[in-house]
């Protein structure tokens, strides 16, 4: 890169260099890898704007997905799904329209707009805010928001109908890239409900990695996958392929469901798990991968943890993980029965 350095004041051609390392992010810490251009003269790291904005959205990024705070392109998704204007979108939040711009742009929201951008994820939390107010709306925009607001709230019972539906919709044909294990609904419902019980603070973050370990860790000991699910590298750690599909299907509010926690929700059980369908060794499995979860003092370390498996620095950002990897999985092996 063809720069100017900011100390020694000389135009260089600075390497750009990735660097690994830890960053506080308003109180979360977060290890990746970012890049710098480095000044071949005195080995100052540049402070090309360019490349400092790709560093924070990695870092802001990562902080959204510990703190469950929607990323940008799902306030967009969101805004549209109710077919609002950022106008609208402002008014039924209550909220300036600026801010509904720099949030969809990439910026970090307050406490309490985080908050109100969570509500915005349940159209009847929505309802409630268009019908106790919005008195930056006129009386017919408020009307034709509140109509598009029940509009979804009725699809969102509806699709609570066919939520075995959704999951269906996964492969489930035993494939190298599900760890050798046909995906089976079931079974997955069952494993989250023992974990959600077994794991503290189970935010979708941690849940993520917890069954990125389950998954890896039984195809590396076992040679098969535990639910036969796909992982793809995101740039906040390894996650289940089309995850929002995946909680969207399993948290319908009767077996688990969200319950505020700090800045978050985390995944709750509402009944016991069915462990009929699990061998003694599976149950074991279980909980070595739930007692290695608890082993980290926060959801951010599980989540820095995973930063260093060859599984994720090794895959292209938003591509399938290959079960390959398992092999050098770091998770110790616990003694199974």
């Amino acid at each position: 890169m063809r720069t100017i350095c900011d100390v020694c004041c000389n135009e260089v051609d600075a390497p750009v260099v990735a660097v690994r390392e830890t960053v506080d992010v308003r109180g979360v810490s977060v290890t990746d890898e970012f890049w710098y251009p480095v000044c071949p003269l005195c080995g100052n790291r540049i402070g090309h704007a360019a490349t400092m904005d790709r560093n924070f959205e990695k870092m802001y990024a990562a902080y959204r997905e510990a703190r469950d705070i929607p990323q940008p392109d799902e306030i967009v998704a969101l805004r549209r799904r109710y077919g609002f204007s950022q106008r609208v979108f402002a008014a039924v939040l209550g909220i300036g329209v600026a801010s509904v711009q720099r949030y969809e742009g990439g910026a970090l929201p307050s406490e309490s707009h985080a908050e109100l951008l969570r509500q915005a994820r349940d159209p009847q939390a929505l309802r409630e805010r268009l019908r106790s107010g919005a008195p930056r709306l006129g009386e017919r925009d408020r009307e034709r928001a509140l109509r598009a607001v029940e509009q979804q709230a009725a699809r969102k019972m509806d699709y609570a109908v066919v939520r075995l539906d959704l999951l269906d919709r996964l492969p489930r044909v035993a494939l190298p890239e599900t760890g050798l294990r046909a995906f089976d609904a079931d079974r997955l419902r069952e494993a989250v409900v023992y974990l959600a019980a077994h794991v503290g603070s189970l935010f979708v973050t941690k849940l993520n990695k917890v069954l990125f370990y389950l998954d890896f860790s039984a195809y590396r000991d076992e040679g098969v996958g535990f639910t036969g699910l796909r992982y793809a590298r995101a740039d906040y750690g390894p996650v289940p392929d089309q995850y929002d599909l995946v909680m969207a299907a399993l948290v319908d509010g009767a077996t688990l469901a969200y319950r505020e926690q700090g800045d978050g929700r985390v995944v709750v059980a509402r009944r016991g798990a069915d462990l009929s369908a699990f061998s003694p060794r599976e149950v074991a499995r279980l909980d070595a991968v739930a007692a290695f979860a608890n082993g980290f003092a926060s959801t951010a370390e599980l989540s820095a943890y995973s930063h260093e498996e060859r599984a994720w620095l090794e895959t292209p950002s938003g591509e399938v993980i290959d079960y390959a990897f398992a092999c050098d999985l770091r998770m110790p092996a616990a003694p199974l029965p």
